[in-house]
């Protein structure tokens, strides 16, 4: 069989122009050395991708809360008539103000807590038991108490048997540390720079191309702010439900639990869960029925706000349907994480308005009565 079939396939000469055919043998060595250098050099970009990844999220993140708090940073810088900079300043020694207070009013008081709950748990279980009911039969058939007791004992022993455990708990949470310093580092330098990386950004295009570019890109970043005011607002709702949830239910320091669920709540996915613990571990330490209690609560505002509070405000932040949000979050937490959940929603709404901008609005201008009539339903859905 002649190997002519698969090799017609013409060449250009750089030096004459003339066209070369292929016809009746391999192409030449050139060629296949081309195709192994840019072979080689695509499995070492994407190699290299791959082991700055964990890098490229985090400045990602940073860059989107940059532009989120861009309005906000504009606005304050024309009514206090002071440069960018010193609002960035401004802002972060607030915040860092903000989590030093918490720390000092919380932590110790958590920690103490905890402790107490520990000493204390086998006398709330036994009164559980004693007063009967469905919680006092489950206890008496599966023995909680004596397991209780033995795993409070035990517990010591395993923590100083189990170093390489210890460690590398040690070293998750520094590595979590070390990311959120980072990003608010990252953060507060996109803040301050951001004019700028919007200049240069737009140089890089065609002058032909610009023209078009700019306000789609503009329109980008509406959307990514509109995310992180969205973001903003479920957690400022998520504080104040649990401030007044927790004075309700007469738990201590309901004010700076409130606020610590707050900003876990910023965390798509499991935010709120580790904005729970701390509230149901001192809850229970008032008494169990206080712990049960708080956790229902808890496990009801999260039903509440997964499925009604966030799909709508983000719907109108970033102009994407209720079963938009969901399935972009669920996929950007499937593929990257904590950091892929909180990514997917601007990624998302930058996708749909290059979508509409760059490849819906070309149809209709050509005469496509199908996309005229999707880009006038998406118009409207965003105008209601």
């Amino acid at each position: 069989m002649s190997l002519s079939t698969n090799t017609k396939r013409p060449a250009s000469d750089s030096r004459s122009g003339a066209v070369q055919s292929w016809e009746g043998h391999w192409p030449p060595l050139a060629y296949w050395v081309k195709v192994v250098a840019i072979v080689v050099a695509t499995f070492w970009i994407m190699m290299g991708i791959k082991a700055v990844a964990e890098i490229l999220l985090l400045v990602a993140v940073s860059l989107v809360l940059a532009v989120g708090m861009d309005p906000l940073i504009v606005w304050l810088s024309a009514k206090a008539g002071i440069s960018r900079g010193r609002v960035v300043l401004v802002l972060a020694a607030a915040f860092g103000a903000i989590v030093i207070l918490f720390l000092v009013l919380v932590v110790p008081a958590a920690i103490r807590q905890l402790g107490n709950l520990s000493n204390d748990l086998p006398a709330y279980l036994s009164r559980i038991q004693s007063e009967g009911g469905w919680a006092g039969s489950f206890l008496q058939r599966t023995q909680g108490i004596a397991k209780a007791q033995a795993f409070l004992q035990g517990l010591p022993d395993r923590l100083g048997s189990s170093f390489g455990t210890v460690l590398g708990i040690a070293g998750r949470v520094g590595t979590a540390i070390l990311g959120i310093a980072t990003v608010f580092v990252l953060t507060g330098y996109f803040m301050a720079a951001l004019p700028r990386l919007r200049e240069r950004a737009t140089v890089l295009l065609r002058p032909e191309v610009r023209e078009r570019a700019e306000p789609v890109i503009e329109l980008a970043l509406v959307r990514i702010g509109g995310y992180v005011a969205g973001n903003a607002i479920t957690s400022g709702i998520c504080a104040l439900a649990v401030t007044i949830g927790l004075i309700v239910l007469r738990v201590p320091f309901a004010i700076p639990l409130g606020i610590w669920a707050g900003f876990a709540d910023l965390i798509p996915m499991v935010g709120s869960y580790a904005g729970a613990i701390p509230a149901i571990v001192i809850a229970f330490f008032v008494s169990p029925m206080t712990g049960l209690l708080t956790a229902v609560f808890f496990v009801a505002y999260q039903q509440f706000e997964n499925y009604v509070l966030v799909p709508r405000v983000m719907r109108n932040a970033v102009h994407l349907s209720m079963a938009a949000v969901i399935v972009s979050t669920l996929i950007g937490a499937t593929l990257a994480g904590l950091a892929g959940a909180l990514l997917a929603l601007p990624v998302a709404a930058t996708i749909k308005v290059l979508v509409i901008e760059i490849w819906l609005k070309d149809r209709a201008r050509e005469g496509d009565a199908l996309a005229r009539k999707n880009l006038r339903e998406i118009q409207r859905q965003e105008g209601a």
